[in-house]
């Protein structure tokens, strides 16, 4: 449980920096392994083994130690073995320390022999590329972590150096040129992964997926770059909703939170401030999933849920549920008990409890006022039920908050 637990603190760590989290296993084919450098080598060469690439680097790799390798491209990897998966291992990258110039992209045609016209498809691949700024405090975070992984306390990094490129047959000029295309369609997959994620309430998985999704550049769309965020940030938030929406989230509930990040894209002042909402947004919105999702529920049931949710102080029962939505009283409370796993009175009464947890920390109001509110209409009643749903009367819960 700690190891997976450490797993998951290091793919957050690592999407903050839009360092991509690859698991290969020994003897993965070249098609999965091709993801080590998102298909670049494939469009500069005829024929590249990527399946002999990733076994080249996992034979240099200790058993309990890292190697942070540098390729022939100077693209950097933190490689190590996966302590709860045999034979398999992360490889943490590709990335640099610092940001590449058009003499060092002439440089690598030159050490590689490419033609003349590689270097757009270096530069363009080089775009999405993260570069590690704080080597210091990158290397130090990093030791510490995987040496608890590794269970090794004296773990040191080991830099292994590979500046020997291969002479390999190129391709024609027009294979480098859908390098751009690729990186589209590289992006559009993170942009699924990650909408995916959000339809399921995951929030480490959509965080994940939107720091990469961020390594991407994007062509802008005017040349006010607040404006052009702002742009960008509001199409989001509408990929956001769409996606939430599919997970059968109440219209309303979807245009309370869709409009409050409207009004807090418009608002902001600076381009940090606006893409400091993206993170907030997938919390919110994966939250929202998390509390009042009804996608596992059939069509009667959900039709109640949301009827409950939204007219709780109302007068409520099986029997005008049953008739406001015409179904048999008998059938609704069979499939009812059977999707939420409580009776049609249970699931009204802790609706109403629920909503009445907040009237009792936010005001003082009295116990038959905080009852009828909440559609109880005797207080005494709402006290039972209260201390039933959370073990005390609701005076007791509210001194307990206050």
């Amino acid at each position: 449980m700690i190891m997976m637990n450490l797993q998951d603190i290091l793919r957050d760590i690592l999407g903050s920096y839009r360092v991509q989290l690859l698991k290969l296993h020994r003897n993965c084919t070249a098609p999965e392994a091709s993801a080590l450098d998102f298909l670049f080598r494939d469009h500069l060469y005829e024929s590249f083994d990527y399946g002999d690439f990733a076994a080249g680097i996992m034979d240099l790799v200790p058993e309990d130690g890292v190697i942070e390798y540098r390729d022939d491209f100077g693209l950097r990897y933190l490689v190590f073995h996966m302590r709860e998966e045999e034979d398999t291992f992360a490889f943490c990258g590709p990335f640099t320390y610092r940001a590449r110039s058009e003499d060092d992209f002439l440089n690598l045609v030159t050490r590689h022999s490419l033609q003349p016209d590689a270097i757009d498809a270096i530069r363009w691949y080089f775009k999405r590329i993260p570069v590690i700024l704080d080597y210091l405090g990158w290397r130090h975070m990093l030791t510490g972590l995987l040496a608890r992984y590794l269970a090794n306390p004296d773990l040191n990094i080991k830099r292994v150096d590979f500046d020997h490129p291969e002479k390999l047959k190129q391709k024609p000029t027009i294979a480098l040129s859908s390098i751009p295309y690729t990186t589209v369609e590289a992006r559009y997959a993170v942009e699924n992964a990650m909408l995916d994620a959000i339809r399921r309430g995951d929030i480490s998985e959509a965080t994940y997926q939107q720091n990469l999704f961020m390594g991407f550049t994007l062509d802008k769309r005017v040349a006010d770059p607040l404006q052009d965020g702002k742009y960008m940030v509001i199409a989001v938030n509408t990929a956001f909703r769409k996606a939430v929406e599919q997970a059968a989230i109440h219209p309303l509930y979807l245009d309370a939170i869709s409009g409050q990040f409207v009004a807090e894209i418009e608002s902001a002042g600076t381009v940090d401030e606006l893409y400091a909402l993206l993170p907030k947004m997938i919390r919110h919105y994966c939250m929202l999933v998390q509390r009042h999702s009804l996608e596992r529920y059939s069509g009667p049931v959900r039709s109640c849920l949301n009827y409950i949710d939204f007219h709780y102080m109302e007068p409520l029962s099986l029997e005008n549920l049953a008739g406001r939505f015409t179904i048999n009283k008998n059938y609704l409370s069979s499939r009812f008990h059977r999707e939420v796993g409580m009776t049609v009175t249970d699931y009204i009464n802790q609706t109403r409890v629920r909503r009445s947890v907040t009237l009792l920390e936010k005001t003082d109001l009295s116990m038959q006022t905080v009852a009828e509110r909440c559609g109880f209409s005797d207080a005494n009643y709402f006290t039972r039920v209260f201390r039933k749903v959370n073990g005390v009367s609701p005076n007791e819960y509210r001194r307990s908050q206050k």
